[in-house]
């Protein structure tokens, strides 16, 4: 009795698996779905940062850039969150990860911005700053996501 009781509790945990979805990994349409999201979000991050650099003060564009860093903070933990399909992983976490990096690097930033004399020199400060680490795994997750067919283009 006590083989076939196991055995009746080892398929009702299997059925109880295999009804909650296994994995628990999003499919390709809930996957692009979610990626559609976060895209948008990152784009009116991305808008936001772009009109701060007309920023006539060192103190609003300080604001902008804490703004933007906590943005892409926030939107690199809901990608983190995601549990994308298996061939998706990879560029998932590289998305992630440079989205918390970009997010550190601008905070990084801020102790040399806030002693800049002005808005103008804080600008044109920003503008040579070479490609970041976090841009650069930001650029190679979405140019992988784009060849795995998940997004439309690379914005």
């Amino acid at each position: 009795m006590r083989v076939s009781w196991a055995a009746a509790v080892m398929v009702m945990v299997v059925l109880l698996v295999s009804a909650c979805g296994g994995s628990g990994r999003l499919s390709a349409s809930e996957y692009k779905a979610h990626l559609k999201t976060v895209g948008k979000e990152s784009n009116a991050a991305q808008h936001a940062v772009e009109k701060g650099f007309q920023a006539t003060s060192v103190p609003q564009l300080v604001k902008v850039l804490t703004v933007f860093g906590t943005a892409q903070k926030r939107i690199g933990d809901e990608v983190a969150a995601l549990k994308p399909p298996d061939d998706a992983e990879t560029a998932n976490t590289e998305l992630a990860n440079g989205l918390h990096d970009t997010g550190s690097e601008v905070q990084a930033l801020l102790p040399k911005i806030k002693k800049m004399p002005s808005a103008k020199a804080a600008i044109a400060y920003l503008s040579k700053t070479p490609t970041t680490k976090g841009g650069h795994e930001i650029d190679q997750a979405l140019a992988q996501l784009k060849k795995l067919g998940y997004i439309k283009k690379v914005s």
